[in-house]
Parts: structure tokens; C-alpha cells; sequence
């Protein structure tokens, strides 16, 4: 039996096999009506007919591929955001690669060889360092980088100052100046930004009752409910913490001290997960709008690796304080 091909195809839609190639190419937006392109593909599934990926690389340049870079996938945020980056990736014709930065080390060597190979068109990197940064310098034009550590290099930055100072307006509303900081001891640039900046908005209260204090912890659940015992025991009365996880665990160490919450302690998680509706009180958290920087991720990398790339203009991305059960006291 003859191996069906885009002939076949194209003789049986009754169209031209370059029109064919169009829409397997995914180059059919704006040159093939909905209509033809939804009678191709009947075509081609009722045929059998796959187009030949290594073929199309090979002459097009383009693998059609997407490398997305994060530094910890288990993590629900990060889950969140490659799956809206997959799913808008999948409508315009696009499939993802995913490399996790904290479990694979020498990630950008493996990103520089899928370049080299041909087999990605360009990548998203999530929290990049400078050292990483002018590593891949010569792929600059193939790549996007979220909030990375160098702001020149930045194409996607969260307003994490302004979320930071609406936090502190929740507790100097709460007249809650015992401040404690519940940190990821993660060295992801992220989480240092937003260390950064906690410590700024802090010294910048004027209160002479301020305290501030600091325990950092892993994700792990009995350590970071050890870790937050730590912290409740230094008595702060609001707790700032880097992820909803940590809350959590906030959470399970102020039931095994008898610490209520929002009276004796308010907390404030970050990222706006489900589990903030898991919790009682249900946890204020600021929310990330993953959706949105998953899709505006993929929409900015493939205007710079198009035919006819524009000038990408910096995306500043603004955040929400959800105030919930947690912070009402």
C-alpha cells in the first residue's frame, strides 16, 4: 500500500497541495479561510495523513517547538503558568518543551543544544540569573525572559513593589507592626526580589514598636511546619509569606500552639493557589494572574521569531491583594 502524502490530500479537499502545506505549516493565518482549513484536515484524518515533522523542520528552519524553563515544576504556581502557556501554545500551532531549572542544573547547556540541534524555535525563561543570562546572549532574540535578575534583559516583570506595599498598608491598617517574614530558602532571584523589597517597604515604616522577623524554610511539610513554630514563637502579629505553601504550614504550626487566626496573628500567602480556599480562615494572598503571563509569554516569543518580528515592548504585569478570613481580625 502506497504511503498517503499531501497529493492525496490536496486532490481529495480539492484544493492546492501548497494551500495543504499552509495549514500543516501553521502559516494558514489570514491565507486559508476556516472552511478549508476544517475540510483539509477532515481529509487528512479520514486519508491517515500525517505531515513529516523532520521534513518541515528541515525546510522551514522552524521545529514548531517551544522550550519553557521554570525552577520548580512541582510547584502549583509554575503549573499553572506552563499550562496556559501549552494550551495558548497548542492553538497557534506550537508544542512545549519543559526543563526544570532547579532539578536539572546544567539546564542551559541543555537549552543551548536544542538550539544548535534546530529542535526548539526559541524559549521562555522564569527567573533567570545574569550568569545564565550572558550564557545564552547569542540566543537573545529567541528567547523571553520572566522576571529575571537583570531588569535591561527583563520582557516580562510582576509589580511585586506595589503588591509588597499594599501589603503593609493591610497591616498598618491592622495596626499590626509586629512583622514576621516567613521566606522559600530557595536562591531563586524571584524570591530574592521579593526579600528585597519586603525589607525596603519594612525599614520604611515609620513605627518605633516595628519588629521584623525573619526564619526561612524548604517546602517540605514537617520542616516548614517546624520552621513556622520557629517564627510564631518569636510572636509576630502578621506574617508575610513567599508562597501560599508556607501559609499552609503557618497554619498547621498556630493550631499546635493555640495561635488564632486573625487575632493573635494575621497571614498573608502569595500566589493565590487553591489551597487558600482549603484553609480556614480562608488565606489573603496576592494573586498572580498565571493565565495571562503563560499566554503573553508565548504571544511575545512568537512575534520575535515570526517572518516579520516587531519590537517586543516590556510587559508589566499587576498584581492583586486578596483579602480574606485570614487578615479580617
Amino acid at each position: 500500500m502506497s504511503t498517503v502524502n499531501s497529493k492525496d490530500v490536496a486532490r481529495l479537499a480539492n484544493v492546492s497541495q501548497s494551500t495543504v502545506s499552509l495549514v500543516f505549516s501553521g502559516r494558514y493565518h489570514g491565507r486559508v479561510s476556516d472552511k478549508t482549513r476544517e475540510k483539509i484536515l477532515s481529509v487528512a484524518k479520514e486519508l491517515g495523513y500525517h505531515p513529516n515533522i523532520n521534513a518541515q523542520v528541515l525546510r522551514s528552519g522552524n521545529s514548531k517547538t517551544i522550550a519553557f524553563i521554570v525552577p520548580d515544576i512541582q510547584q502549583p504556581y509554575f503549573a499553572k503558568v506552563v499550562h496556559a502557556a501549552e494550551i495558548f501554545a497548542t492553538k497557534s500551532g506550537y508544542s512545549l518543551i519543559l526543563l526544570d531549572s532547579y532539578a536539572n542544573k546544567q539546564w542551559h547547556e541543555h537549552l543551548i543544544s536544542l538550539f544548535q540541534s534546530k529542535l526548539i524555535s526559541g524559549g521562555i525563561i522564569y527567573s533567570c540569573d545574569k550568569k545564565n543570562i550572558e550564557l545564552l546572549r547569542y540566543y537573545r532574540e529567541k528567547l523571553i525572559f520572566i522576571e529575571s535578575d537583570d531588569e535591561k534583559n527583563n520582557d516580562i516583570c510582576l509589580e511585586v513593589k506595589k503588591a509588597i506595599e499594599s501589603i503593609f498598608y493591610i497591616a498598618s491598617k491592622m495596626k499590626r507592626f509586629r512583622v514576621g517574614s516567613f521566606r522559600i530558602d530557595l536562591p531563586r532571584q524571584h524570591f530574592l526580589t521579593r526579600h528585597e523589597l519586603f525589607d525596603q517597604q519594612f525599614n520604611s515604616l515609620e513605627n518605633p514598636e516595628k519588629s521584623k522577623h525573619i526564619v526561612y524554610s524548604s517546602f517540605n511539610l514537617a520542616q516548614s511546619t517546624e520552621n513556622a513554630e520557629i517564627l510564631l514563637q518569636q510572636k509576630p502579629n502578621i506574617v508575610f509569606c513567599d508562597d501560599d505553601i508556607l501559609a499552609g504550614a503557618i497554619y498547621r504550626a498556630a493550631k499546635h500552639l493555640n495561635i488564632h487566626i486573625p487575632n493573635d496573628v494575621a497571614v498573608i500567602g502569595f500566589n493565590d493557589t487553591d489551597l487558600c480556599s482549603y484553609l480556614n480562615p480562608e488565606l489573603s494572598t496576592v494573586q498572580i494572574p498565571t493565565q495571562y503571563i503563560g499566554e503573553i509569554a508565548i504571544k511575545m516569543l512568537l512575534e520575535k521569531i515570526s517572518n516579520n518580528p516587531q519590537i517586543i515592548e516590556k510587559q508589566f504585569v499587576t498584581l492583586k491583594v486578596v483579602t480574606r478570613g485570614s487578615t479580617q481580625a
